[in-house]
């Protein structure tokens, strides 16, 4: 994506451009950047605008703050602080952390029936037009709960995507299914860009052969947990956060074409945009 800079460009706003060139355009609408100003600091400044949403970067020496600002919403402290500089890992967390929850207060505002099935269908199109544009066909259809649409494809690596919108939520919940191996690889782009080092918790207490072969893929990018009902929950509160559902036969063993399934919560539109080139191989 192309990003117009004013002639005379802080290090945020060359940060800031670099980061929106990561974004995707919603609508065929690409972000723009300019300088700003931030309540809380008097480093370089940046905001990053695409319609009516609008992101404030800062720029230090030994972080990067972001926050997120609309018309009656001026931020006087940054909703995300990262230790990082470089532009991927803060494209990353927007996607991830901030442009949902900015979404959502947009969603809250606008006060859409929970019945109305248009701002759900314009969603859930946007995301079929890029994975059609793949080469991929699409299924919509009502989901299984009152008020809520779902979009579906599979994949030629064998994965079935579905994509729930329910009610006037712009948050999506995904569920995968097919060969382990390939959703392995599917769920690791939903999780934190950096993996922990040492896993918070041990994967003895973990039982089943399909759960410990989750939990050893998992436990590398964030908290796994093994539920009563041998299930796997893993993720936090903020972000995407999932459940991975126990074996069908306990005792069968695992190979990378033995089927599973997972379902992923809280996933926004933006962050599957970006994902798409992943999510339809």
């Amino acid at each position: 994506m192309t990003v117009t800079l004013p002639t005379r460009t802080s290090p945020a706003v060359t940060l800031a451009a670099q980061v929106a060139a990561l974004l995707p355009a919603r609508a065929g609408l690409p972000w723009t950047v300019e300088p700003g100003t931030a309540w809380w600091s008097t480093r370089p400044t940046a905001r990053l605008t695409q319609g009516g949403r609008t992101l404030v970067l800062v720029a230090h020496g030994w972080h990067t703050d972001v926050a997120w600002e609309l018309p009656d919403r001026e931020p006087y402290e940054p909703d995300v602080r990262l230790d990082r500089m470089a532009p991927q890992p803060i494209a990353d967390t927007v996607l991830r952390l901030v442009l949902p929850v900015l979404d959502d207060e947009i969603a809250g505002r606008a006060r859409t029936p929970a019945s109305d099935p248009a701002p759900r269908l314009a969603l859930l199109n946007e995301i079929g037009h890029v994975v059609r544009r793949a080469g991929l066909a699409t299924y919509d259809r009502a989901g299984y709960l009152v008020n809520t649409s779902t979009l579906t494809w599979g994949t030629p690596s064998g994965l079935r995507f579905s994509v729930t919108l329910h009610g006037s939520n712009p948050a999506c919940s995904i569920q995968i299914q097919g060969p382990v191996r390939a959703l392995e690889r599917a769920v690791t782009h939903f999780l934190p860009d950096r993996p922990i080092k040492t896993p918070r918790r041990r994967l003895d207490g973990v039982h089943g052969r399909l759960q410990r072969r989750l939990a050893a893929h998992l436990v590398q990018y964030t908290d796994v947990e093994q539920l009563d009902d041998d299930g796997l929950a893993f993720g936090g509160s903020t972000g995407p956060y999932g459940y991975a559902a126990p074996a069908a036969d306990p005792a069968a063993r695992v190979r990378n074409e033995s089927p599973a399934a997972v379902d992923i919560h809280a996933v926004g539109v933006d962050l599957l945009l970006s994902l798409a080139p992943h999510l339809t191989r």
